[in-house]
């Protein structure tokens, strides 16, 4: 995830300046309270597993009021100001968006990240800071892409008191609570780690 600015000039902007800036060009990016964080393009490894958390998570939701959802879905947060675009979320029950801006939702369950090495004080620091902020959310949980690992932040009994859980290789078993629905990590990785095969 990279901090660079839209230009060499401007360095806070308007919400309707980050939205016509999406809107107008290609590019994926978050909006920090006037500050516009670009998301460079991910890596296949990050794309893989973010796309097997999706998959994976929409399966076992088939026969729940949840959806799931890609990456291409802004959360607002009104309390920080901010638009955030988390690599998989869950919405459960109807889903919400924000006043001014219909294609944002703000009521997001459960939020994933894909964690690498350039964004872990991202991801850990200051978006977990934002996403804690909304009300609606009972699971945060980070995927790591350089191992097999998966934490997850569960908020207790709706107070601002998250509790750690960690999940380690391949016979782990990711537990999300709130969905009541469990993930193989094995599931998640296949494939992930192994060499490259020859054409």
């Amino acid at each position: 995830m990279g901090d660079l600015k839209y230009d060499n000039i401007k360095e806070w902007f308007s919400t309707e300046e980050y939205l016509n800036i999406l809107e107008k060009s290609e590019i994926r990016a978050e909006y920090l309270n006037g500050e516009i964080r670009y998301m460079a393009g991910g890596t296949p490894v990050h794309s893989l597993i973010s796309s097997r958390v999706n998959v994976a998570i929409a399966t076992k939701l088939k026969d729940k009021t949840c959806n799931a959802f890609n990456s291409d879905l802004k959360i607002w947060i009104d309390k920080k100001n901010s638009y955030l675009m988390p690599d998989v979320s869950v919405v459960c029950g109807k889903i919400e968006t924000a006043e001014k801006d219909q294609n944002a939702v703000i009521n997001p369950t459960v939020v994933v990240e894909v964690v690498s090495e350039s964004s872990y004080d991202y991801d850990y620091g200051t978006k977990f800071r934002l996403y804690r902020s909304i009300k609606s959310l009972h699971e945060y949980i980070i995927v790591h892409q350089d191992e097999i690992k998966v934490d997850i932040f569960s908020r207790k009994e709706d107070k601002d008191i998250w509790l750690l859980q960690s999940f380690e290789g391949e016979r782990a078993l990711l537990q999300i609570s709130c969905l009541e629905i469990a993930l193989p990590l094995s599931e998640i990785y296949e494939g992930v780690f192994d060499p490259p095969t020859k054409p």
